[in-house]
C-alpha cells in the first residue's frame, strides 16, 4: 500500500478507517457510505466517523466530493489505477418520479466508470434500455445506457424522453417549428414522429453504452 508520506502520520483509529476503506473497494468497487465506514468499524455515531474523514482529508490520504454519497477517493502516489467517477444506476423512470430520479429509493447502485468516459460538468445516469426500438442502430433491450442531462442537441443525438409515461429511445431532431421536435425510432412503434415540446420530457443524450455479447 503506497500513499502519501502523510499516512506515517495518522492515528491507530485513522488507520483503520484507511484500511476498511481500501478493503471495501478492493470487495465491492466502490468506495463505502459514512454509515458503512462506521459498521465496519463498530462506530455507531456518524458525526464521529465524519470527523475523521475530515481528518483523512486535511492529512492528504483521501479525497471526497461535497454532497456527494460514495465520493471517497484514496489518494497515492505514481498510481497506476485511474480515479474513477461514480455514476448512479437508476431502476425506473415515470411521471411520479421524473424530477426526483436520484432518490435513494431509485439508485440501484453508484457504477463506476472512467473519469474520461463521463463529463464531471453533467449530471449524468444509467439505466437499462428500456425497448428496441434502436435495435438496428445497434442498443438493444436490456444494454446499461449512460445518459448525461446535455441541453445543447443536434439532429442525429439519440435520447432518452418520456412520452405519455413509458421512457424510450429516440434519435433527435428539430421540428418545423419552434415548439415542435421530431422523434424517430428504426421502427416506428408509435405510429407517430412529430411532438409538442411540452407533450414529452427530454431526459438526457445516450453519451456511452455497456452491453453483453
Amino acid at each position: 500500500m503506497t500513499v502519501s508520506s502523510d499516512f506515517n502520520s495518522l492515528t491507530s483509529k485513522q488507520k483503520k478507517i484507511y484500511s476498511v476503506i481500501e478493503t471495501f473497494i478492493k470487495e465491492n468497487g466502490i468506495p463505502p457510505t459514512v454509515r458503512e465506514i462506521g459498521e465496519m468499524v463498530g462506530e455507531k455515531t456518524p458525526g464521529a466517523v465524519q470527523g475523521i474523514l475530515n481528518r483523512l482529508q486535511q492529512k492528504g490520504v483521501i479525497k471526497r466530493e461535497i454532497g456527494m454519497a460514495r465520493s471517497i477517493k484514496l489518494v497515492s502516489e505514481n498510481s497506476q489505477y485511474a480515479e474513477p467517477v461514480y455514476i448512479p444506476e437508476i431502476k425506473k423512470i415515470s411521471k411520479r418520479n421524473v424530477h426526483d430520479l436520484f432518490s435513494i429509493y431509485n439508485v440501484v447502485k453508484y457504477q463506476p466508470l472512467p473519469s474520461d468516459f463521463a463529463d464531471s460538468k453533467l449530471e449524468s445516469f444509467m439505466i437499462s434500455c428500456p425497448d428496441n426500438s434502436l435495435i438496428d442502430s445497434g442498443i438493444k433491450y436490456g444494454d446499461m445506457l449512460v445518459i448525461a442531462k446535455e441541453k445543447m442537441l443536434k439532429d442525429g443525438d439519440i435520447i432518452l424522453v418520456l412520452i405519455e409515461n413509458s421512457a424510450l429511445l429516440r434519435k433527435y431532431y428539430e421540428g418545423d417549428d419552434e415548439d415542435s421536435v421530431i422523434l424517430k425510432a428504426d421502427s416506428n412503434l408509435l405510429d407517430r414522429e412529430i411532438f409538442k415540446e411540452d407533450e414529452i420530457i427530454i431526459l438526457g443524450k445516450l453519451v456511452g453504452r455497456y452491453t453483453k455479447y
